[in-house]
């Protein structure tokens, strides 16, 4: 078994860190607590130090810590503060792993000896995938976020060159998930055991499918394919994937704009489709205004309603 460092999957959304995560929760002999982006959003500091007060006083405004069940450690350094967040994540007698989505350089700092399972998803599924969750309005601004991750990895990787990194890709998880899990198992030091492809017995995810792997061949036209391609750049070929062949596009000034506005409008409609008008504006009046209490009521909300879309 690891050491006290927990084992942190590391990964864009939309990478399949959830189907990841269910999966090693099936293990007799591991756990995961799941999405924790929280530990390492701590505020930006001019200082030596991060805030730890600001950093407590950020926590008790986020959604997702509150649906963690957490309570807020009296610790006086960021770090500490951390490790003992972490430390009411764990289960007796099995090792921890935690789902992270950005900020992975920020790891080593509070956990130097950490393992890191990097989760890996063909850039033009994910950028495909964002829109259907409602993230973005198009594929030029729904690889965004896979872009961001990755470039988060390299920061680690050149930050912190001695730490242990298993790339997992995708594809290979659905592809044939016994071979790959095995390698996972290998990695945080447990043997496989096959209760980890059970999970879609007790959860609401499908066993992998293979026909979702590859998806963007045929659901991406020829020019969105060229925009996703164009801004991803050389990171598409350096993460094993090969071009499509497609004419890349580097859109103008005029198009980028019109880009974002079909993004600010995309994202709106399927906001609204999904938590209804009222509640949509709410929220936006909530931010736009500063009223927090109002901002707040309505964040919680939508949260509520979010976890019904997750999938």
């Amino acid at each position: 078994m690891p050491d006290d460092s927990p084992i942190f999957i590391c990964g864009a959304l939309r990478s399949g860190t959830t189907m990841l995560r269910l999966m090693i929760d099936s293990h007799p002999e591991l756990s995961n607590f799941g999405e924790a982006d929280y530990l390492f959003e701590y505020p930006h500091t001019s200082g030596r130090h991060p805030n730890v007060a600001a950093f407590k006083h950020q926590l008790a405004r986020n959604g997702l810590f509150a649906d963690a069940g957490l309570s807020i450690p009296d610790a006086d350094n960021v770090h500490s503060f951390i490790r003992a967040l972490v430390s009411q994540m764990r289960i007796p007698n099995k090792a921890l792993t935690v789902n992270l989505h950005r900020n992975f350089e920020r790891i080593p700092a509070t956990f130097p000896d950490s393992k890191i399972i990097h989760l890996l998803r063909d850039p033009r599924d994910v950028a495909r995938s964002s829109i259907g969750m409602g993230w973005s309005g198009n594929v030029y601004h729904g690889v965004d976020h896979w872009i961001a991750s990755e470039r988060s990895m390299e920061a680690l990787r050149n930050a912190f060159p001695r730490t242990e990194i298993l790339t997992i890709r995708n594809e290979d998880l659905v592809a044939d998930p016994e071979v790959a899990l095995t390698r996972v198992c290998a990695f945080i030091g447990a043997p496989y055991d096959p209760k980890m492809l059970d999970y879609h017995l007790t959860s609401t995810y499908a066993p992998p499918d293979k026909s979702l792997v590859e998806q963007w061949r045929t659901k991406l036209s020829e020019r969105e394919l060229g925009l996703v391609e164009g801004k991803v750049g050389a990171l598409l070929s350096e993460r094993g994937y090969p071009p499509s062949g497609a004419p890349l596009v580097v859109p103008g000034e005029a198009e980028i704009r019109r880009l974002e506005r079909q993004n600010r409008w995309g994202r709106l409609r399927e906001t609204v489709r999904r938590y209804g008008l009222w509640l949509t504006v709410l929220e936006i009046v909530g931010r736009r205004t500063g009223i927090e209490p109002v901002h707040e009521f309505a964040r919680r909300r939508i949260n509520d309603k979010h976890k019904l879309f997750l999938k």
